[in-house]
């Protein structure tokens, strides 16, 4: 079989490629790597939507809950009662902490890390869209 292939290859004429398959093939990778990163665009921009509204929503619920905390009111002591804080400075250090609103802080940062996280990638894909030196 291995000499059936050599005969069969050995017989073909020297076969030149036609004269615009590097421009079709060009042509067409250019294509396709519009389209991935048209894809990819609108992945970030849905995820950016999506983010935003998360946001809101989270500053919306938990942004009333973080300011209605009894945090605020033991931060509003360091500016009134100074003397007393700087002499009882490990217990309120310690009343601060216990009165920081953990959850409504994470809640609303991780919409903003979404969102941060989205206009990354958007910068990153937009910027690709202009910029078809290499393939992503």
């Amino acid at each position: 079989m291995i000499q059936n292939l050599q005969k069969i290859f050995k017989n073909l004429e020297n076969v030149e490629p036609s004269r615009g398959l590097e421009g079709k093939i060009s042509k067409a990778i250019s294509l396709e790597n519009s389209r991935k990163v048209a894809r990819k665009l609108m992945f970030a921009r849905g995820g950016l939507a999506v983010s935003f509204g998360a946001l809101v929503y989270a500053l919306l619920v938990f942004g009333k809950a973080f300011l209605a905390s009894d945090f605020w009111n033991l931060a509003k002591l360091a500016f009134s009662d100074t003397g007393i804080i700087a002499r009882n400075f490990s217990n309120f250090s310690v009343s601060l902490l216990e009165t920081l609103p953990i959850v409504e802080i994470f809640a609303v940062l991780v919409p903003v890390f979404a969102v941060m996280m989205m206009l990354s990638w958007y910068f990153k894909f937009s910027n690709n869209k202009f910029n078809h030196n290499h393939i992503t």
